[in-house]
């Protein structure tokens, strides 16, 4: 049965959690973040959609009220078939989820009569789909025995096998434009494919095990055997993070020198001639990035760092509009990034702001005005960046940002840029822009600014999850979620209504000196 994150985080008598899982689809869709109001003296009732810890396990699940029995209360999925196994007690509940939240959006969640009536249609629907299956299911079977329908499709949307390294692992995958359609299954030595696409695909003539295994090793040695002079020339850029992360990023073959050399210019960062050299440092992570005009071979969009957390392989294409420069430049940055957050980091969409050694972040959707708040900061002040800002926590859990590159200006023979990315600033307050008519910052709780961070974070980071599977796509989410809690809980978060004409940083300044003044009466003994 699929639990949720039990991360909480209380905001007064509310308290938020995120998502995951299948088992409330549609009621609730991860990555959503779900709004709790503790029942109180309220009576439980039928029909609500409760948080609650099972008996005998520590792992929270929501459900929904589906029974009241003198044995105790009785829950089910929306998209379970079968009641849970067990009987809650009210102190099993800790409260009623009540609205789900994906950025700023917040959905009203039915429960009581209303929330009775939503899990009866979804059990309805359920029925109906089983009933007709069975009578589509010969002409189904059918139509894939006799080997699919591919051949009416032209040659450019059929579907296509990639092969790709991931976690130590060579895999195989299916895919339909840029959709993962199919998985070859290591354990069954099968093709599982996502129905209605047996209908488009030939199962008998995709690849096989020892077909994988004859390619990949190919595949590998080519790689090796074009890898190794350059890497003894070790030629590349360093970079280094306040989180301790040491980064060498190196030129896998001539193609790749000219997107290598792209990005050290907009990062600033040093031509490091011996940047492939192994080094003491127990942080040091090498990127290898190579240019693969044809080939059927491809790695995950962000790759992870290898398990041993020294290497990390990039192929990208010269050829496809998704891999144009700035997209490619994009798609390194984000393997930064993606190793930042597995660091308790996070790439954030929104400027980042600095005044006598503290840094702020300006956090809001686009078209909001990040980037003209940032262009209106007066002296002493300074706007180190206007759209993105990496978030990296240090060994003593102190919380440093990044300017970011704005990848944006570089598209449609955009202006481009140079962005000091090194230059990290302790991180001192987050504010979330709110268009108003009159300046005013609110300060917020911890569960509230998780809220709204989720979305920030989901926009600097959506091709991140690109080819991944489920469980490794929930596993990044949840991961992502995690380090919000902790960063909301130890940097304070405020609401900014901000006008078009106001003195906003004035109300900043305003904030950070309450802020400073809390923080030093709780340092101080008491008397």
């Amino acid at each position: 049965m699929p639990s949720q994150n039990h991360n909480a985080n209380l905001a007064g008598d509310l308290f938020f959690a995120a998502y995951f899982g299948p088992s409330m689809n549609p009621t609730l869709r991860e990555p959503e973040l779900m709004e709790i109001r503790p029942y109180g003296n309220r009576p439980f009732r039928i029909g609500d959609v409760t948080f609650f810890l099972p008996p005998e396990t520590d792992q929270p699940i929501v459900h929904r009220i589906v029974s009241l029995t003198p044995e105790g209360i009785v829950t089910l999925g929306d998209n379970n078939n079968c009641n849970d196994p067990f009987f809650l007690r009210p102190e099993h509940i800790k409260g009623q989820v009540v609205a789900a939240w994906r950025g700023q959006k917040r959905r009203k969640i039915a429960g009581g009569l209303m929330g009775r009536a939503t899990s009866r249609w979804l059990r309805c629907r359920r029925i109906l789909d089983h009933g007709a299956s069975p009578l589509l299911h010969p002409l189904y079977q059918s139509l894939s025995h006799w080997g699919g329908i591919a051949w009416l499709l032209p040659a450019s949307c059929r579907p296509r096998v990639i092969a790709f390294h991931f976690q130590g692992r060579d895999q195989f995958q299916l895919l339909l434009g840029r959709r993962v359609i199919g998985r070859y299954d290591e354990k069954k030595q099968q093709w599982q494919i996502q129905r209605p696409f047996h209908l488009i695909v030939d199962g008998k003539a995709l690849p096989r095990r020892q077909d994988r295994d004859r390619l990949n090793r190919q595949i590998f040695a080519d790689r090796q055997r074009k890898i190794s002079p350059l890497l003894a020339r070790g030629t590349g850029y360093g970079l280094t993070l306040a989180d301790g992360t040491q980064w060498s990023i190196i030129a896998g073959d001539e193609e790749a020198q000219t997107v290598v050399s792209q990005l050290g210019g907009v990062m600033q960062l040093t031509e490091a001639p011996h940047a492939a050299v192994p080094s003491v440092q127990d942080r040091l992570c090498k990127m290898i990035v190579e240019v693969e005009a044809q080939s059927s071979v491809a790695e995950c969009y962000v790759p992870p760092v290898q398990e041993n957390g020294s290497s990390v392989h990039c192929i990208v294409s010269p050829n496809a509009k998704l891999d144009s420069p700035p997209a490619n430049m994009m798609r390194l940055s984000l393997v930064i990034a993606r190793e930042a957050q597995s660091r308790g980091g996070a790439l954030i969409h929104g400027a980042l702001a600095e005044r006598d050694g503290a840094g702020v972040i300006l956090t809001a959707p686009g078209g909001t005005g990040k980037t003209t708040a940032s262009n209106r900061f007066p002296p002493p002040w300074r706007s180190l960046c206007d759209d993105t800002t990496l978030v990296v926590k240090d060994e003593k859990g102190n919380y440093w940002a990044h300017p970011w590159p704005t990848w944006s200006r570089f598209l449609d023979g955009g202006p481009g840029g140079t962005w000091d990315i090194q230059r990290a600033i302790p991180l001192k307050g987050i504010f979330l822009l709110s268009q108003a008519t009159e300046d005013r910052a609110e300060r917020v709780g911890p569960g509230h600014a998780v809220s709204l961070l989720v979305e920030a974070v989901r926009q600097a980071s959506m091709f991140m999850p690109l080819g991944l599977f489920k469980e490794e796509i929930r596993a990044l989410n949840l991961e992502r979620f995690n380090n919000l809690c902790a960063l909301a809980r130890m940097i304070p978060a405020h609401v900014l209504h901000i006008s078009l004409t106001g003195n906003f940083w004035e109300e900043i300044d305003k904030a950070m000196k309450e802020q400073d003044l809390l923080c030093k009466s709780r340092r101080s003994p008491l008397n």
